[in-house]
């Protein structure tokens, strides 16, 4: 990561046909903040912005897409709570935000039923771009943009003055199974025959810079930014870990998820010649006071939260901190982790107790102290039922390859582990060697059959995240009947905190998982 001073960006004097800045977010769920409002939140993004703007240069907001799922607040409160908190960023409830811009990401479709997507984008006093997808009227029927659906929000493609410069914004948005909309990206074809289509309507309205905001891997986008040199910058984000990388001109980069970071872009644009862009990191922690008007909203819609939940009782404590959030569970390992795998371990009278740090949803920390609620509500947002199964110790080798393979992405297929250490090493991407796995004390045996403890979810889902073992014609077989009464994973857990000496919860980290040189 290259160092730079970020009070740059305000005392530089600049010589250029145009300037503008960009504020960046991606993947922000919980817009309250983290532990305990500590760190990150969109009142501190709104006191960014307006520091931001304070010396008249235009400053777009642009977020890349997750934002209405998966969090406890939406879950309970229909994603109004944040739509409704977005519409204050400009601090002016009343007022339509044309500098807030935000794509659609994937976890914008996870219901169902329609009509929650389309009355969000209704609600919104922002816009919203996507360009690679489209809704369903019927099966097959999908020959709607979203665009057309919603009219007064949405669009395909964004041209916007910025000080005098005419920037284009096209939105894609990275493949995702449903049946009432469509995505062009499974497909390399079809995800650039959208980004070229895109491109070449901003030309045609006269945009001088073209910018990504896209919701796609990294490997996705740098192959985006290399495949069309008109690209002037990618604003991207479902990889939830800070990255940038530039290829030719074009940077790309990413936010940490949740505001816990955001990226301020200063962009020049000469008479002539490329368009520079500079992003910079900036930590979204105490350092920056929330806004009052945004923390009061905020604050309103936990209380509304507080009151559909009921009180949020305390059900155990903790010696220790249980990392949660997902650069953590994501990354390495964690004591949350070990806790949730040992119960899947220990309730399945298992040999080894695995969970993708996808599963583990409340991406926030619990401090020492209280185990609440609340915080049972954020871990388990998917309900899990517990599953086992037999591997050979070659197959377990193959899980674990896969699970560290992109661990510098914060990919959720990355496993905590129960009855087993390991090293992995190398990267990207990392692999794990067979002589640097112990189960149970023991060198891992490739030939021989171990009990294995999981969630339903990896063992039916499993495969599309790189777990071919469970493709449906090869998953192993269960050694007993899915029982989600039974082996309630949530249950499990809570039970087994009441039965601990004083509720007291004393996993730590205790080097089950080591990254190797």
């Amino acid at each position: 990561m290259r160092t730079i001073i970020f009070a740059l960006l305000f005392s530089q004097q600049l010589l250029a046909a145009g300037h503008f800045k960009i504020l960046q977010i991606n993947d922000v769920y919980k817009f309250e903040g983290l532990e305990n409002g500590a760190t990150g939140g969109l009142a501190r993004i709104r006191t960014l912005r307006k520091q931001l703007e304070r010396d008249g240069t235009p400053v777009l907001v642009l977020h890349a897409g997750d934002l209405l799922y998966p969090s406890v607040m939406s879950k309970y409160l229909a994603a109004r709570p944040m739509i409704e908190t977005l519409n204050v960023l400009d601090g002016d409830a009343a007022a339509f935000d044309s500098r807030l811009i935000i794509t659609l990401g994937n976890h914008e479709f996870e219901k169902d039923d329609p009509l929650f997507l389309l009355g969000r984008l209704a609600q919104s006093d922002f816009r919203w771009v996507s360009s690679n997808t489209w809704y369903c009227r019927a099966a097959g029927s999908c020959m709607e943009t979203f665009a057309t659906r919603v009219p007064a929000t949405v669009r395909d493609t964004i041209v916007i003055d910025a000080g005098g410069v005419l920037v284009g914004i096209f939105g894609l948005t990275v493949d995702t199974p449903g049946t009432w909309f469509r995505i062009d990206h499974k497909n390399k074809s079809d995800r650039f025959a959208a980004t070229r289509a895109a491109i070449d309507k901003l030309k045609k309205d006269g945009a001088k810079v073209i910018v990504g905001l896209t919701h796609e891997d990294m490997s996705d986008d740098l192959d985006l930014a290399a495949s069309f040199p008109d690209i002037d910058l990618i604003v991207g984000g479902h990889d939830h870990l800070y990255q940038e990388k530039q290829v030719g001109h074009a940077w790309v980069a990413k936010a940490d998820a949740d505001a816990r970071s955001a990226i301020v872009w200063d962009v020049t644009v000469p008479d002539s010649g490329a368009v520079s862009s500079n992003p910079v990191k900036v930590m979204i922690d105490a350092t920056i006071e929330k806004d009052a008007a945004v923390d009061a909203t905020v604050q309103q819609w936990l209380a509304a939260l507080a009151k559909q939940l009921g009180p949020n009782d305390t059900i155990g404590m903790t010696k220790n901190l249980l990392e949660g959030v997902e650069p953590a569970v994501r990354g390495h390992e964690t004591a949350l982790g070990n806790l949730l795998t040992d119960v899947a371990r220990d309730w399945m009278k298992a040999d080894v107790g695995l969970l993708n740090g996808g599963a583990i949803r409340i991406n926030d920390n619990i401090p020492p102290g209280p185990i609440r609620k609340y915080d049972m509500e954020g871990v388990f947002y998917y309900p899990g039922t517990l599953v086992d199964f037999e591997l050979t110790g070659q197959q377990l080798l193959d899980m674990l390859r896969n699970g560290v393979s992109r661990v510098d992405a914060g990919d959720g297929r990355f496993l905590q582990v129960s009855g087993i250490k390991f090293t992995y090493r190398g990267g990207p991407p990392f692999t794990v060697d067979a002589k640097d796995v112990f189960v149970k004390g023991a060198p891992l045996d490739l030939a021989k059959k171990y009990k294995v403890a999981t969630v339903q979810y990896i063992y039916e889902n499993g495969a599309g995240d790189g777990f071919t073992l469970f493709e449906k014609a090869t998953r192993p077989p269960l050694l007993h009947p899915i029982d989600a009464k039974a082996n309630d994973h949530r249950a499990a857990t809570e039970k087994t905190i009441a039965a601990l000496p004083g509720k007291m919860v004393t996993t730590a980290v205790e080097g089950r998982i080591v990254k190797g040189e």
